[in-house]
């Protein structure tokens, strides 16, 4: 396993911020190629498309992976990493709005560190998470200056923001796990097993709810569209999958969830440019917390001096 404090690689910097900038890009990719079908639905095809392509380039180690059986708890990790959360997300806009949603992803950091620093992982990766608390924090409140948050008005959607937060801690529990799985498996074999296992939670999940709303799975698809979704899995979701496996595996799960707070921030960073809203002093103060956080968060080690704010 990777040094926990190990100063991070200039491959690893690139990568990281390649993987947030195509991550915080997906609106715009969403405005040029609009869709009506389910996000369950487009997503399960991308995973699918994904496994496809990447188990005909990497079959022979990947058969290698499968004869040990390693790739069942990386499965099951990988869905409380990806398709949990998002599905989660999509059912939470029903009743509270999307910004909200947003910034409650921005916890993932604060709730990995409280993860690494209380669980089983040795003693230099709890101290260098003990010490990225206060960053992870101060990044918090720059996401909740930065989106426009609203209240919650009633019950109701005190239960939206609850079923929220549940993917919010399924993403930030598998993000430690799959930390400890990849060691294991080279990035190409393990984003085919992830793909594979979303591919099959989400069609599922689109399955039952075409049954549930009377309607047909894949009504209103064309083979337009079926072209248009296989090129953006093929061009934009895989190579953001296979970022996110290397990198998940090299960097520590306490730096590598910064990326949670890197992408709301060039997603409103975007948005300012191509939109041209007013710009708000509120706005400036809040993407300079997050930025100060996040490279707080990248940069912390468990060899520096001072003792942050700790858990224990």
């Amino acid at each position: 396993m990777p040094d926990s404090g190990a100063t991070i690689s200039r491959a690893q910097w690139v990568g990281f911020f390649a993987l947030c900038w195509l991550g915080a890009s997906a609106w715009l990719v969403d405005q040029a190629w609009p869709s009506a079908a389910p996000m369950a639905e487009r997503q399960g095809l991308h995973d699918l498309v994904i496994a496809v392509v990447l188990c005909g380039v990497g079959w022979k180690s990947l058969r290698g992976s499968l004869r040990l059986s390693r790739w069942k708890p990386l499965s099951v990790a990988s869905v409380c990493l990806l398709s949990l959360p998002a599905t989660a997300a999509e059912a939470a806009l029903s009743g509270i709005s999307e910004g909200t949603i947003a910034a409650s992803f921005a916890l993932i950091p604060a709730a990995v560190v409280v993860l690494v620093s209380n669980f089983n992982f040795g003693r230099e990766e709890a101290m260098d998470a003990n010490r990225s608390l206060a960053p992870a924090l101060i990044g918090l409140a720059g996401i909740l200056l930065l989106l426009p948050v609203a209240t919650l008005g009633s019950w109701r959607q005190a239960g939206f923001a609850v079923l929220a937060v549940f993917g919010v801690l399924a993403a930030a529990l598998a993000s430690v796990w799959m930390y400890r799985l990849l060691r294991d498996f080279t990035a190409i074999d393990a984003a085919a097993v992830c793909c594979l296992a979303n591919a099959a939670f989400l069609l599922l999940v689109s399955l039952l709810a075409r049954a549930d709303g009377g309607s047909r799975w894949g009504a209103g698809w064309s083979w337009n569209a079926l072209a248009i979704e296989i090129l953006r899995a093929v061009c934009f979701d895989l190579p953001q999958i296979v970022l996110l496996m290397w990198l998940m595996r090299e960097i520590a799960p306490a730096r590598f969830a910064a990326r949670f707070l890197v992408v709301p921030l060039l997603t409103a960073i975007e948005g300012y440019t191509l939109l041209r809203p007013e710009i708000t002093l509120r706005a400036v103060g809040g993407a300079a917390l997050v930025i100060l956080g996040v490279w707080r968060l990248m940069t912390s080690s468990q060899r520096d001096e001072e003792p942050g704010l700790m858990l224990r």
